[in-house]
């Protein structure tokens, strides 16, 4: 049995899916006050990118938030992925099943109503629910309380929403001005302040579209890390032993269509492109150049969501939240900065 103390969290490392579940079930067990629960999730946040687990990245104070909410719980050293893909990863999320049982194999497919079993079942619980942010499911959040979603991948700047008080979907629709990562918080705590039954314990999915490509940071970052030179893996330059003849082809057919490349290895899709990096001399050079530049630019997106998890953090305390709440982060997707192809 597992006895949480105080605001306990969840940190998964990379990338992972968490049977929020089995928390709500063991702590009503021995609570007799029912803990609230946060289930925070961003896009393609990388362990590496943060200070918890060391790494290259660890020391350029991106999560400084996050590494102390970590101190003070418990922090996953070993997780498996359900499904390393987007909608699915959510999918598995929800349901609690394989990809193959809730039929979301792919971005495009869609997750029946009925299907929600999470919210569904925490509301049995006794909880007021609502998922706010990024869904990415297709279909309405209908099994919550209450959502204001973003349609699809949502947008970085004056974001839209499909919000349950505002008509029938998917004409239901409103927009804020201003950075997603900033807008997405401020209707998280609107709904903590404002909701219909304060005198449950609620069950909020607060989601971000950060730190998703194209890496689209609030500008009051950009001097953040302007002056650093990030750390590089060795393998941004020499991968001998990358892949199989399944992925890399028969004499490395294939090896200039797979994925997309910080270099110009990919025709379609590279970085050097991207950024416009390829006037430098080298070939070296150019993938350094823009390497720095994915980086900064990813990164400067991860702060943006760290220090409105402060913000928020800090709200929950000043209303009291904060000692009876269970908070869990993870990040659904496959990326990592830690490992860069070339």
């Amino acid at each position: 049995m597992v006895k949480f103390k105080r605001n306990s969290v969840l940190m998964l490392k990379g990338i992972g899916v968490i049977c929020t579940l089995f928390v709500v079930q063991l702590s009503v067990a021995q609570d007799k006050k029912k803990p609230n629960i946060i289930f925070i999730m961003t896009d393609d946040h990388a362990a590496g990118a943060t200070g918890i687990y060391g790494g290259r990245l660890a020391d350029l104070g991106a999560t400084p938030n996050l590494d102390a909410l970590a101190k003070e719980g418990m922090v996953f050293e070993n997780c498996f992925v359900t499904n390393s893909i987007c909608t699915p990863s959510r999918a598995s999320i929800i349901t609690g099943q394989y990809s193959q049982t809730n039929g979301v194999l792919d971005l495009w497919n869609e997750l029946d109503a009925n299907k929600q079993y999470l919210p569904q079942e925490i509301k049995k619980l006794g909880y007021e629910t609502a998922m706010i942010g990024k869904w990415h499911l297709h279909q309405e959040p209908k099994a919550f309380d209450y959502y204001k979603v973003f349609p699809l991948q949502g947008t970085y700047f004056d974001p839209e929403f499909r919000a349950k008080d505002k008509g029938k979907w998917p004409d239901n629709t409103v927009q804020y001005k201003g950075h997603s990562s900033d807008v997405v918080t401020d209707q998280a705590l609107n709904w903590v302040h404002n909701r219909k039954n304060p005198e449950k314990p609620f069950f909020l999915m607060y989601h971000f579209k950060a730190p998703h490509d194209m890496f689209e940071f609030n500008p009051k970052y950009s001097s953040y890390l302007e002056d650093i030179k990030i750390p590089e893996p060795q393998s941004l330059y020499d991968q001998p032993d990358w892949g199989s003849e399944a992925t890399r082809g028969k004499n490395d057919s294939l090896l200039h269509v797979i994925g997309s490349s910080i270099s110009s290895r990919h025709p379609n899709r590279n970085y050097v492109d991207i950024y416009k990096t390829g006037n430098l001399p080298t070939e070296k050079e150019r993938t350094s150049a823009a390497y720095q530049e994915y980086l900064k630019r990813y990164l400067r997106c991860v702060k943006g969501v760290d220090d409105n998890l402060g913000r928020f953090f800090e709200d929950l305390k000043k209303e009291g939240l904060w000692e009876n709440t269970i908070i869990v982060y993870t990040s659904e997707s496959r990326h990592d900065a830690g490992r860069t192809r070339l």
